[in-house]
């Protein structure tokens, strides 16, 4: 694997880290804009928070239409089969800790979400999947110029209609709709040569954390004056600035060691969305209540409880690509 590939393929690992805090104490429902008057300390952290956890999900995306899914019935059955064993293995691990009764139609049911909800990424994901030769075919043939006004007459549009507007084929970012401008954005730069996306790492994160400080005062201003304002959304124009450039920033670093850690974890990086989903959200859940509740600097072992969280999930997951390899193997 490439170098630069291993720098990307890290960043898939801070972005679950990042999806696993914003389901934490510090994730967005936790926050309202009377806290503001009530413990501005509170917000202000809370905010500055915010400011790196929205861009989890988006980097994902980023780096899927970077390198193009290629289209093919084995990575369709694997992301489906990935589902289906996380959804079956949950299922039994919360049953065997006594967290609740066997049910036979719960577990299959867990198995299929895909069909019908539990978690809005898999739906997403897999209608972005089935668009991706589409998108590879105008990707592929674009020059970098058409790859540029395309993309930005997509986030215009999705601005205008989903963000300011709030149309519901957007939903604030969590349709295939929105995943496909994520996917966009992957390809532009994969081809674009302008220099604002060939900066040195430390300009790469100033950008990151800068465009993080103009979204903290925005929403603290607006909470100031009782405006409910979606500063962070997945579709917000700040938000795609500041998941442009960690994804540059990754992409811009040069990584001489811990090739095989990080391929091992990033491998199995999806796995930490899938081991908080269905009844493992409860496991990740109460984790987190409990050192809310009983520890001293709550966010310090909060952010070792993720790291330990995804190192097992990555683990775990192991388990089941031997598997997917004997059915492979078999087929």
């Amino acid at each position: 694997m490439k170098k630069r590939q291993i720098n990307i393929e890290l960043l898939r690992i801070i972005s679950m880290m990042l999806v696993l805090l914003t389901h934490s104490a510090w994730g967005p429902h936790y926050y309202n804009i009377d806290m503001v008057h009530t413990d501005l300390p509170r917000a202000i952290g809370v905010l500055e928070v915010y400011s790196w956890i929205f861009v989890c999900v988006p980097c994902f995306i980023v780096i899927s239409g970077y390198f193009g899914i290629r289209w093919k019935w084995k990575g369709l059955m694997n992301y489906l089969f990935q589902i289906g064993f996380w959804g079956g293995m949950i299922y039994l691990l919360t049953w065997m800790l006594g967290l609740h009764d066997f049910d036979a139609l719960k577990m299959v049911k867990n198995m299929t979400c895909f069909l019908h909800g539990v978690n809005w990424f898999f739906a997403a994901y897999l209608g972005l999947y089935m668009f991706a030769p589409l998108l590879n075919a105008f990707i592929d043939k674009a020059d970098e110029k058409q790859m540029m006004w395309m993309t930005l007459a997509f986030f215009a549009f999705q601005t205008v209609f989903g963000w300011i507007m709030k149309q519901g084929e957007f939903y604030f970012g969590l349709t295939s709709t929105s995943l496909i401008g994520w996917y966009l954005i992957g390809g532009w730069l994969r081809k674009s040569t302008l220099k604002c996306f060939h900066l040195k790492p430390w300009q790469n994160m100033a950008v990151f954390i800068g465009v993080g400080q103009v979204c903290v005062v925005i929403a603290l201003v607006a909470a100031y004056l009782g405006i409910e304002k979606g500063t962070y959304s997945y579709i917000s124009p700040l938000q795609v600035i500041q998941t442009t450039y960690l994804f540059l920033f990754c992409r811009s670093l040069k990584i001489s060691k811990g090739e095989k850690v990080i391929t091992f974890f990033a491998s199995s990086a999806f796995a930490g969305l899938l081991a908080h989903s269905w009844e493992g959200g409860e496991i990740y859940s109460i984790g987190m209540r409990w050192i809310s509740d009983n520890l001293p600097m709550p966010f310090v072992f909060a952010m070792i409880y993720i790291i330990m969280f995804f190192a097992i999930a990555c683990c775990l997951d192991k388990i089941r690509i031997f598997v997917w390899n004997k059915l492979i193997a078999r087929a």
